[in-house]
């Protein structure tokens, strides 16, 4: 049965409303039956991306566990592989990164792998730590076909691993993404080189059918490589023409891979790519223990051909915990491995890697007798704009115009004044995002700022109407939420500089944030997008601790502007209100002009003209005007002294208390 390729399993489990735990198959190709008169079942088993997700929430790894055992017991243990297509640690959660990942390693051994390719986050210490700590600590082979020894020529770890399972010898071969690289330090691949992917998998491939026992000989072809489609969503089609790498994949490799493991992208899917006459699986299961990938094939019991096959992508199995430590032994070791790394790490946390001098906080929600309930997505933090300015430190390479951005629903806990404990630090990113860069256009940043006013991928307004992002300190913007939808944002200035439509700028952030997550889809549209190798969580903890003191920000980055003045002529008064915002979605949900929680509720104002001309104490700013801020909001009075030339200029406003400074380009003309 020939059915129409580029079919993603994900969407089609929705599209068809298949229930949770049900799957629905793709059958394969069927051969000739002079070829597949005796048959053979081979069950493969696959995860990838799995980043030390040691968790007794969700996703809980015992449950994660425990669907690869109902899957290993329904298929046979006989007729069963399990592979791993890599970064099973690195990017991990406290439990197992605070243990430099050793519970992961031992729970990767409980589940009895048959084999891995290694992923970029396996060189996170570079490869010296894969080859003497990582390696020598498991159960399994690690393999890659594409990455050499500088003095031998031979590849670092194993290209391929020989099992037999019902009289068929199956080659299972490894491999990593070309763009290892620039995801890990290059001190870390010293003596190194990593290879083109697809020729090095099919190099293999050709020794493994050549005849020559010398080389290794395999009946059946499986591959398993850390790259991947960039959206498991999209038709493979799509995803060809979105991107080279996996382009390669699809069309190049050799036919005689009879399944395609996929990793590195985190995305969920199954496709049926053509080969030949026929098809071949290529799937990918997302990434931390979500999902189980599964390709069922009946083979030729003689010449290991696949005669017909399905790929599916399984969900977490709904069987209760309790019931799957009781019926598999691996489900009891893995619950074991975790709730002792929770507990040891929980220990670990109570160390104190830095000081904070004052609260840093999410912008909390209170109830009436002041007792925190929650926090408010909708006005800006000093914890979300520290999280930030973390990523303009640690990815922006000095770049004054690089701009930090963190997700609000990304920032879970706060810092209290005194001693920071590594679990508190760890409790504020929690997820281990990758950090990412990407490149926007300051158009592109204005759009991304726009998108705060909330809208669904279905063009509707969400419960939750808008989401107040975190910025690095070197960006600035007024809004005035009165305004239409999309031209919100008035002035945006970054280092101090009006913000260039055109000019490209470059973003960092989690990964969740750079694929256009909380329906900032503007960001996902950002040119040259680069995994920097590293977690949030990692980063994070490692920037306070070279710090070792940390305070907050109290400037707003975002102040409401009503009725902003572009054009001020000489002489004349113009008044304007800040930080009063109208027409809000929520009452009082945006910023006012200072973070009142923190005690300021008064400040004073002052405002100057910055112009391009000498004055007589020969600098070229004049002040104009004056004013106070009461409860966050202040009304300013302006008046342009009829010395200053007409020109183009920047209005500043700086409220000293707060240190909150707004930059308004504005056009002075005559009377």
């Amino acid at each position: 049965m020939k059915i129409r390729i580029g079919l993603s399993i994900v969407a089609v489990v929705a599209t068809l409303g298949v229930a949770p735990g049900s799957a629905y198959a793709l059958p394969g190709p069927g051969l000739p039956a002079a070829v597949c008169d005796t048959t053979t079942p081979l069950t493969v088993l696959s995860f990838n991306d799995f980043h030390g997700r040691l968790s007794n929430s969700s996703p809980n790894t015992a449950a994660w566990v425990g669907t690869i055992e109902e899957q290993r017991a329904a298929a046979g243990e006989n007729n069963t592989l399990l592979v791993s297509g890599g970064d099973s640690v690195g990017a991990s959660l406290f439990a197992s990164f605070a243990q430099d990942d050793e519970p992961t390693i031992e729970l990767l051994n409980a589940l009895d792998l048959t084999a891995s390719s290694v992923g970029n986050h396996e060189f996170d210490r570079g490869w010296p730590d894969l080859r003497d700590r990582i390696k020598p600590g498991v159960d399994f082979p690690y393999l890659v076909s594409n990455v050499t020894d500088n003095t031998t020529g031979n590849t670092i770890l194993p290209a391929y691993d020989i099992v037999e399972k019902n009289g068929l010898r199956v080659g299972i071969i490894g491999g990593v993404t070309q763009d290892l690289g620039s995801l890990v330090s290059p001190a870390g691949l010293t003596g190194i080189t990593v290879e083109p992917l697809v020729p090095a998998v099919n190099g293999v491939i050709a020794d493994l059918k050549d005849g020559d026992p010398a080389n290794g000989e395999a009946d059946v072809i499986v591959v398993t490589v850390h790259e991947g489609a960039p959206v498991g969503t999209q038709t493979l089609e799509q995803n060809v023409a979105a991107s080279p790498a996996f382009a390669d994949i699809a069309n190049n490799l050799d036919a005689r891979a009879q399944v395609v493991v996929n990793a590195h992208t985190h995305q969920a899917y199954a496709f049926q790519a053509p080969i030949g006459t026929g098809t071949r699986p290529i799937l990918s299961a997302g990434s931390y223990a979500s999902n189980v990938g599964r390709v069922q094939l009946t083979l030729d019991a003689t010449t290991g051909a696949t005669c017909a096959y399905t790929a599916t992508v399984l969900p977490v199995t709904s069987t209760p915990v309790a019931t799957l430590v009781a019926t598999y032994p691996r489900v009891a070791q893995a619950k074991a491995i975790v709730d002792e790394a929770i507990a040891t790490s929980n220990e670990i946390g109570k160390q104190v890697i830095g000081t904070a001098t004052d609260p840093i906080s999410r912008a909390l929600i209170t109830n009436a007798a002041g007792v925190v309930t929650g926090d408010d997505r909708a006005r800006e933090s000093t914890m979300s704009n520290l999280v930030a300015q973390m990523f303009h430190e640690v990815l922006g390479k000095g770049d004054k115009y690089f701009i930090g951005m963190q997700n609000p629903g990304g920032t879970r806990a706060d810092f209290d004044e005194g001693p920071i404990s590594y679990a508190e630090a760890a409790a504020i990113l929690p997820f281990a995002n990758e950090l990412m860069t990407s490149k926007l256009t300051g158009a592109q940043v204005k759009t991304v700022l726009e998108q705060q006013w909330q809208r669904d991928a279905n063009g509707n307004v969400p419960t939750r109407a808008y989401l107040q992002l975190g910025l690095s300190n070197n960006v600035r913007y007024t809004y005035d939420a009165a305004l239409p939808e999309g031209k919100r944002i008035t002035s945006i200035s970054v280092a101090g500089k009006p913000i260039d439509p055109k000019k490209l700028y470059t973003i960092g952030s989690g990964s969740f944030l750079i694929a256009g997550g909380d329906n900032f889809r503007e960001v996902a549209k950002g040119r040259d997008a680069l995994d920097a190798g590293r977690a949030d969580l990692e980063a994070w903890v490692g920037w306070i601790k070279s710090k070792a003191t940390v305070s907050p920000s109290f400037a707003k980055h975002a102040v409401s502007v009503h009725t902003l003045p572009t054009t001020l002529k000489l002489r004349k008064t113009v008044t304007f209100t800040l930080g009063d915002p109208q027409n809000e979605p929520a009452a009082g949900a945006l910023d006012t002009l200072d973070f009142k929680s923190n005690g300021l509720a008064n400040d004073n104002v002052i405002a100057w003209i910055e112009v391009k001309q000498r004055t007589w104490w020969g600098m070229g700013i004049a002040p104009v005007g004056f004013g106070d801020v009461i409860a966050g909001k202040s009304t300013l009075r302006v008046r342009i002294p009829g010395w200053v030339k007409p020109q183009k200029a920047t209005l500043v406003v700086k409220a000293y208390d707060s240190g909150t400074v707004v930059r308004i380009p504005v056009t002075i003309k005559r009377r």
